[in-house]
């Protein structure tokens, strides 16, 4: 604050002020104000000052805790890395995986197909077997009349044989019976 002296002013106005006291008395009293607001800022600059030293251990604790952090940051990166890499080789293990399940669906929708060609085949098969059976059974049922058939020719010319044979055998006894008599008649 500057203080602007008028030399030419005189000193009465100074001297007589309203209140009843001196310019002087008024100025030592604001210096007196300024002392002791001085006293209360070195009070609280000293207060200050003996927490900053009280708290120097806190704050060697925290540095500590601090440093103590990042080694253990640096250890959780190394593990991070240690397990980004495993990752890495699960990824291309899935990656593998996914691959094969690939070929593995071509391959069961291959067989489907085989499969399906098979039931087919088989269908195929299931009715040439049935017409074989039919085919079968009317062999069967022809050969059946075949073997009436040829057992009643058989039998027909049998019976006739042995008509024949009988008319043979007839006729010698017969034929005997006559040279019997002749023989008998000559003799």
């Amino acid at each position: 604050m500057g203080l602007i002296i008028n030399r030419e002013m005189n000193e009465e106005p100074t001297k007589n002020l309203p209140n009843g006291t001196s310019f002087e008395e008024r100025v030592f009293a604001r210096f007196d104000t300024f002392d002791a607001r001085f006293d209360t800022v070195d009070a609280r600059l000293e207060k200050l000052e003996s927490r900053a030293y009280d708290t120097k251990p806190i704050w060697e604790r925290a540095l500590k805790a601090i440093m103590d952090m990042g080694l253990e940051m640096d250890e959780v990166k190394s593990k991070v890395g240690g397990i980004e890499g495993k990752v890495s080789v699960i990824e291309t293990d899935v990656a593998g995986l996914k691959t094969d399940v690939a070929g593995l669906k071509t391959d069961v929708t291959a067989m489907k197909t085989d499969v399906a060609g098979l039931k087919t085949d088989v269908g195929g098969v299931k009715t040439h077997v049935a017409a074989m059976k039919t085919d079968y059974v009317g062999i069967k049922n022809e050969l059946t009349d075949m073997k009436r058939e040829l057992k009643h020719q058989v039998n027909k010319r049998l019976d006739l044989i042995l008509e024949f044979l009988l008319e043979g055998r007839n006729d010698l006894r017969d034929a005997e019976e006559r040279i019997k008599q002749l023989e008998t008649k000559l003799a």
